[in-house]
Parts: structure tokens; sequence; C-alpha cells
């Protein structure tokens, strides 16, 4: 568990790092709004994919239930941020820098959106799989016990 908290903890500081660059000359106060609200919209949605992406899985506790559930919530969350919030922040540094125009803007923003969902259909899939995997782990673990 220690290297997965590790592995959270640099993906969200690189996505940060990356972001902030990002955002070119936006004032400080203003780049730290954008993270804030990104890292938060970012976790609401990757709550909303989790909740439907929990397969019929009966965990032995609530403890381990919401282990798993925070756990894959805070990956997922981390790797998202990491994928589209630098993505959107430089659009909005261009747009704001008046760097390309609102077609082009558009454009952009549409394939973001794409990749988007092609991403939540892939880790649906990759989430339902490591919660059944998890289970399949912990259910081997204790037959062998007993």
């Amino acid at each position: 568990m220690t290297l997965i908290t590790i592995g959270m903890v640099l993906i969200f500081v690189v996505s940060i790092i990356w972001t902030w660059h990002n955002l070119g000359n936006i004032e400080k106060p203003k780049k730290v709004v954008f993270i804030i609200i990104g890292l938060l919209i970012t976790y609401l949605l990757t709550m909303v994919l989790y909740n439907l992406s929990n397969p019929d899985i009966t965990y032995p506790s609530e403890e381990i239930q919401k282990t798993v559930s925070n756990t894959l919530t805070w990956v997922f969350t981390g790797l998202n941020a990491l994928i589209f919030l630098p993505l959107i922040a430089n659009v909005l540094d261009k747009i704001l820098e008046e760097e390309i125009e609102k077609t082009q803007a558009k454009r952009r923003i549409i394939i973001i959106l794409v990749i988007f969902v092609v991403c939540i259909f892939i880790e649906k899939g990759y989430i339902e799989s490591t919660q059944e995997g998890i289970m399949n782990i912990y259910n081997e673990v204790q037959n062998a016990e007993t």
C-alpha cells in the first residue's frame, strides 16, 4: 500500500507542476484556483465513474470496500488529472494570450472531450476488473489459510 501511496503522490505532484506550467502567465492565485477546482471536478467525475463501475461484488467487510474504493478513486483521479488538466490549462492559456482563435480552441476542446470519453470507457472496464481481481486474490488467501 505504501508503494501505491507514493505513486499517487508523485502522479499528483507531476500533474500540478505540469498544469501550473501550462497556465503560462496567468496570475498565481488564479492558477491555484484553476488547479484546485480542476482536481475537485476530476475527483467528483472519478467518484461517479467508480460508482458506475462497481460490479456486483460483495466485500467481506465495509473496511475493505472503503479501502478499495478510496485507493482506486485516488489513483484514477491522479491519472485523469495528469492527462486532462495540463491539456485544458494549455488551451486556456492560449485563449487568454490570444494565441489561438476561438475555432481552434473549440476544436482542441472537442478533441480533449473525445479523449476523455475514450478514457472513461477504458477506465470503467479497468476499475471493474481490478475490483474483481482484488476479491479473487482475497478469496485465494482466505482459502489458503483454512
